[in-house]
């Protein structure tokens, strides 16, 4: 409980940017879905002279698999060329996982980057078409409760067929060492299909 309460107090700055809409520039929302799983993330972005804040609270959810909750906080900036995007940062998951007979309690803060390219600031203008990977990982010193160790990859590539919507197609893979009775892992990838509003 009390590695919970660490772990709470930690990443609740992030509320704070829900707390209060004037603060964030830009807010983001998706859901995806595929045959058995359900994906959802609300984004806000802060804009200064020159670095951004990105923060979010995300869920996915796999009937008789796994449910979480994720929390992250990211500060970035664009890189080397225009429209390319780095960010580095913290994130959090919180969540139930389950393997045939055996279950484990998902919690643990571990260390993201990310990096996106907007062809639509390159030079090919005419393409409103974003690509976007993340990496996550939580080594075993940040890994509570039943989890030993978290690894999270994901890539995104987003068609904006609206000025406030665009169509997602993204792949996650996810892969969690648990530590109790007997040592197990869960690990599980899949696609998605969906939609992001912009507001």
């Amino acid at each position: 409980m009390k590695k919970f309460a660490i772990l709470i107090i930690t990443i609740s700055p992030i509320l704070l940017f829900y707390a209060n809409n004037s603060v964030a520039d830009d807010f983001s929302f998706e859901l995806s879905a595929n045959q058995t799983a359900l994906d959802s993330e609300f984004e806000a972005v802060i804009n200064t002279a020159d670095t951004m804040i990105m923060s979010g609270i995300s869920g996915l959810y796999k009937s008789n698999d796994y449910k979480m909750l994720f929390l992250k906080a990211l500060i970035g900036n664009e890189i080397l060329i225009d429209g390319l995007t780095g960010g580095l940062g913290f994130k959090g998951a919180w969540g139930h996982a389950e393997k045939r007979h055996i279950d484990g309690d998902i919690l643990n803060l571990g260390f993201t980057c990310y990096a996106s390219y907007d062809l639509s600031k390159s030079g090919l203008n005419n393409l409103p078409i974003t690509l976007a990977a993340s990496l996550y990982i939580s080594p075993e010193p940040l890994s509570f409760s039943d989890t030993e160790e978290f690894i999270e990859v994901s890539t995104e590539c987003s068609w904006k067929i609206l000025d406030r919507a665009a169509l997602v197609l993204s792949y996650r893979y996810i892969e969690i060492d648990f530590k109790n009775q007997t040592k197990w892992q869960k690990s599980d990838n899949a696609g998605y299909v969906g939609l992001k509003f912009f507001f």
